[in-house]
């Protein structure tokens, strides 16, 4: 899905499949990983912020050059290195003791991205630096996207089945309290969700979520960034369990997304 200057795209790796309804909604199986692609096609950079079923996963924020393409494939967390996983609604070893039924944001991926001022702005601002994460400069996810690749678990954590998560990551999550902050305007940019948009009935089996399983070896630097832009751009994806004739079917053209936000299917008993 493109806006603007933006677009974020979710990938299946390890073997796995999924695909994006023009609604916005990302059809997949249970146990597949994925990854967040996300561009930039300005010419410059830009701080972006994720969040998954509400809860963010990319700390104080996510660089990206210009014109560049990052994979999240895991929570900008030292203590977190599971990749991200989907899990169906109902599951409460990863959701809880609701399973999800009572998150509105279950499946929701949300992506902000605000550029950084250009340096005359910035030198005029007076405002400091400030650090922020970073791959730009470390390898792209290489073996989630090579067949073949195996994925050593982390020492002292075993492979996990599919629908496992540590209970550290979907408990609480990123605690936003202990950021560094970026600027008030980070902070401060809240707006009103527009509509829900409707999905195909016979394309969507059930919700589903986010959990962490296996290991993930992406790393992240930080690097400084300066001011950054006060209104920003926001691109919403729903993760939802697929059937499998929809997941079979041709994939449809990208599209620039409206106003509309895609409606999380109802919850199941």
């Amino acid at each position: 899905m493109r806006r603007g200057d933006f677009g974020v795209e979710v990938v299946a790796v390890e073997g796995g499949d999924v695909r994006e309804l023009e609604s916005g909604h990302v059809l997949a199986r249970p146990g597949t990983v994925y990854g967040i692609r996300l561009r930039n096609f300005g010419p410059l950079r830009c701080v972006t912020n994720v969040r998954l079923d509400g809860k963010g996963v990319t700390a104080a924020g996510l660089v990206l050059d210009a014109y560049g393409v990052v994979t999240l494939e895991r929570p900008v967390d030292e203590n977190e290195t599971g990749r991200f996983t989907v899990v169906a609604e109902g599951d409460e070893r990863v959701f809880g003791p609701d399973g999800g039924r009572d998150n509105p944001n279950l499946g929701s991926i949300d992506a902000s991205f605000r550029r950084e001022l250009p340096r005359d702005s910035t030198d005029r601002s007076g405002d400091p630096v400030r650090p922020l994460p970073d791959i730009r400069t470390l390898p792209l996810p290489s073996s989630p996207n090579m067949p073949g690749s195996p994925i050593p678990p982390a020492p002292g954590r075993p492979m996990a089945p599919p629908e496992w998560a540590p209970p550290a990551w979907n408990a609480s999550s990123v605690n936003e309290s202990d950021m560094p902050d970026i600027s008030a305007i980070v902070s401060r940019s809240r707006s009103v969700p527009p509509p829900a948009q409707r999905p195909s009935s016979d394309a969507i089996e059930r919700a589903a979520g986010t959990g962490l399983t296996g290991h993930s070896k992406q790393r992240f630097e930080t690097i400084m960034m300066g001011p950054l832009e006060q209104e920003a751009t926001t691109i919403t994806l729903r993760l939802v369990i697929g059937t499998d004739e929809a997941l079979a079917a041709a994939r449809p053209l990208p599209r620039e997304q409206d106003h509309d936000v895609p409606a999380r299917p109802a919850a199941r008993p």
